[in-house]
């Protein structure tokens, strides 16, 4: 008997890997970067990334703005932010309609 096969490890196992970067909350977000980070967090399922949007928006933008044109209210668009809430799929959709206008107001 011979000896037996074992499966050898690919030799893309020792590439180092890129690791990602911790985000600064110091640095200055640019709209645009925000708005496709947002859009693209419901399509991976990553409600966290999403809150975390939605919180920059709200310190960085006018709020009253988003208020206006997203018909929800302070106190939801912040609850929206908490990592323990399940934002309803209206409310996200409303605020992702508000991201998607071309002129977002800064504050």
């Amino acid at each position: 008997m011979g000896k037996p096969k074992t499966l050898k490890k690919h030799d893309d196992s020792k590439r180092e890997r890129p690791q990602a970067t911790l985000w600064d909350p110091t640095e200055n977000t640019t709209l645009e970067g925000l708005k496709e980070c947002m859009k693209e967090a419901p399509f991976e399922d990553d409600i966290e990334t999403f809150q975390g949007g939605l919180l920059i928006l709200l310190e960085h933008y006018d709020y009253k703005d988003i208020i206006e044109k997203t018909g929800l209210s302070k106190s939801t668009l912040y609850r929206m932010c908490h990592p323990d809430s399940n934002p309803t799929l209206s409310n996200v959709c409303k605020v992702l309609a508000y991201i998607s206008q071309a002129s977002v107001k800064s504050a």
